[in-house]
């Protein structure tokens, strides 16, 4: 049985929950296929105030009316891929955003439905779908990550929150892959990749906002078929995170992996922040 930790919110102290900001973020593979499995009817129970999905692999027009794809009093927000059968991210919120960026301004960067962004009056959350480093090509996830970069940099400077939820495809430390030691050459923990992940945290300075409550716990959210890494018990990863920038990482108050509740091969990411998205916040 793969151990899993998960921490929610109703432990802490008395008032503090009216601040509170719960964000669920999941790798769906499939949008359509997802809510066949319940996902609508779970995210509806689970208090969120924003939800950022991943590869959801439909056009926009096939769900936006439709109530089945959307918990009742979320406004959804999608960006989807020219291919309906990869990529496309989504935001659904209970709070309608000052403004929505699609993409980075890169057509071939974009034309995967990868980078969506909700501006709120103190912070700004993005579901974001890097290019794999198993599945897709090493140039088109190499020119992403560099445009990613820059673009976290530049955002840096701005004053306010930023939240990125994601399959970001990498796991950072031997804690986030349950069989480790036969990943080393393995697409997605290779030195390189881990570099990259480090680079984002240590020197363009964003925060793991799992790693903010739960500092060395193993802890995974994939859970990869045998034939991806061809070998008989590949484990559990933990490549779908929820990097905050610097400042509101003290803001962390509780996060989990929900493992009783899969879909497909991986498990929602609940995070609630001490941050509120309406507009009399002060943060």
């Amino acid at each position: 049985m793969h151990k899993i930790v998960h921490q929610f919110y109703w432990s802490l102290t008395p008032g503090i929950e009216n601040l509170l900001m719960r964000i669920v973020s999941l790798r769906c593979n499939g949008l359509v296929s997802a809510v066949k499995q319940g996902l609508t009817e779970w995210l509806a129970s689970k208090d969120a105030d924003v939800i950022c999905l991943q590869d959801i692999r439909v056009r926009e027009y096939k769900v936006i009316n439709d109530a089945r794809f959307c918990p009742e009093g979320f406004v959804p927000f999608y960006f989807e891929g020219e291919d309906e059968g990869k990529g496309g991210v989504a935001i659904f919120t209970r709070h309608t955003p000052k403004a929505v960026m699609r993409g980075l301004g890169s057509y071939d960067l974009d034309r995967d439905g990868r980078y969506i962004q909700a501006d709120f009056d103190h912070v700004s959350i993005v579901s974001i779908l890097p290019p794999s480093p198993i599945s897709d090509a090493k140039e088109l996830r190499s020119a992403f990550i560099e445009s990613l970069e820059i673009w976290m940099r530049k955002i840096r400077k701005k004053r306010r929150h930023f939240v990125f939820c994601g399959d970001f495809g990498v796991a950072a430390r031997t804690l986030d892959v349950e069989e480790w030691h036969q990943h080393n050459e393995s697409p997605g923990f290779t030195k390189d990749d881990r570099h990259w992940l480090d680079h984002l945290l240590n020197d363009i300075g964003y925060v793991d906002a799992f790693r903010e409550i739960f500092g060395n716990e193993p802890a995974y959210s994939w859970f990869p078929a045998a034939d991806i890494f061809k070998m008989p018990n590949p484990g559990g990863w933990r490549t779908d995170l929820q990097l905050v920038s610097q400042k509101i990482s003290r803001q962390v108050l509780a996060a989990g992996y929900v493992t009783k509740r899969p879909f497909d091969d991986r498990v929602p990411l609940v995070v609630d922040y001490d941050i509120s998205l309406s507009v009399d916040a002060d943060s």
